[in-house]
């Protein structure tokens, strides 16, 4: 096998993912690997002897563009226009020095450009939605504010309506009112959610207050309740209220698709090896569909007629600033279960 030197050089040149030309100091070409002849459409092996310049100029590249200066000793670093027309890329000269350390000729480097270019266009996008966002957070705050006035005056007529046919009305305005607020204030959550204050929290107490909330609730409705704890849990580092508001969602979503003598199971679990808590409310409800798993958490996406599909988007947001995770899966026998993982207090601060 031909391992010589030259062969190597030219095995290494082809591979490198760069347009390369090597040319002597009168500034004819000593070679052009494959990428470099692509893109100005050549024959690499034809190319040899040819002037670099002419053949720049040939593919539009005018006689006063910076790069010809290597001819003149003077190294280049920048874009061609004329190339990125067709092909987006960076491009620069460099001057290849003899034994003698004189000048003996230069080499010119080609490098796409249009994965940079893409990461600029998706900052800018960001950068934009950025701005609509805060827009849209601020013209919610001045609608909201008509609402909530609306909505106090809807419940003193409610009061007054009491025997008067025309109350279903009123209902019916207050739950589209209810619906709106909802949606305002799940959208103001995904626009802002709020870097979390962590503070060291008890799990066990935090989540018996949101028990103690809800269980005479479900009871009348005929939904048991089950609660369990590992006893060796440690404090979690996490912002109370904004959790709070993530267990609230969880729970009301497992209350509204169980039925009368169906359960509901919330547990909190240690996993002492990870140093993580893992918060878990299981339902006997319908559990979830295989094909609308995969969407769960994408924001205002809803199967049901009163959802705003932002609530377990919402949910996600909040865990992930704690550093921790959510998951919904089904389970064997009936219902789905809820799960969220949360670094311990150890781990939180650190994060």
């Amino acid at each position: 096998m031909n391992n010589s030197p030259d062969l190597i050089l030219y095995q290494a040149f082809e591979a490198v993912p760069l347009g390369i030309a090597v040319f002597d100091l009168t500034g004819k070409v000593a070679f052009m690997n494959s990428n470099l002849a692509e893109v100005m459409g050549l024959d690499p092996h034809q190319v040899c002897g040819e002037d670099i310049k002419r053949l720049l100029q040939g593919k539009g590249i005018p006689s006063g563009h910076p790069l010809y200066r290597i001819l003149a000793g003077e190294e280049y670093k920048g874009t061609a226009a004329p190339l990125t027309d067709g092909y987006p890329s960076y491009v620069s000269t460099h001057i290849i020095k003899g034994d003698d350390g004189g000048n003996a000729g230069g080499l010119l480097l080609l490098w796409d450009a249009r994965g940079r270019q893409e990461l600029e266009q998706a900052v800018l996008k960001a950068e934009r939605l950025a701005i609509m966002g805060q827009l849209a957070a601020i013209a919610l705050h001045e609608v909201r504010n008509p609402l909530s006035a609306l909505q106090g005056y809807l419940q003193l007529l409610e009061k007054e309506l009491e025997e008067v046919r025309q109350l279903e009305y009123v209902e019916i305005m207050l739950g589209a009112l209810d619906r709106v607020n909802t949606l305002i204030t799940n959208y103001l959550r995904l626009a802002k959610p709020g870097t979390p204050e962590r503070r060291p929290c008890d799990m066990d107490e935090l989540v018996s207050d949101l028990i103690s909330l809800y269980e005479v609730e479900l009871k009348n409705r005929g939904i048991s309740f089950l609660f369990s704890c590992d006893s060796d849990l440690p404090k979690v580092s996490l912002d109370r209220d904004q959790f709070y508001q993530v267990m609230v969602n969880v729970l009301k979503n497992a209350a509204e698709v169980t039925s009368q003598n169906g359960e509901i199971h919330v547990g909190i679990k240690y996993l002492k090896e990870k140093d993580m808590a893992v918060f878990f409310v299981r339902d006997t409800g319908a559990g979830v569909s295989e094909d609308v798993l995969p969407r769960i958490f994408d924001p205002f996406f809803t199967t049901r007629d009163k959802g705003t599909g932002l609530g377990l988007y919402v949910c996600r947001e909040i865990v992930k600033n704690h550093g921790g995770g959510i998951s919904v899966a089904n389970n064997p026998d009936q219902g789905c279960t809820v799960t969220i993982t949360i670094p311990c207090e150890s781990r939180g601060r650190s994060l």
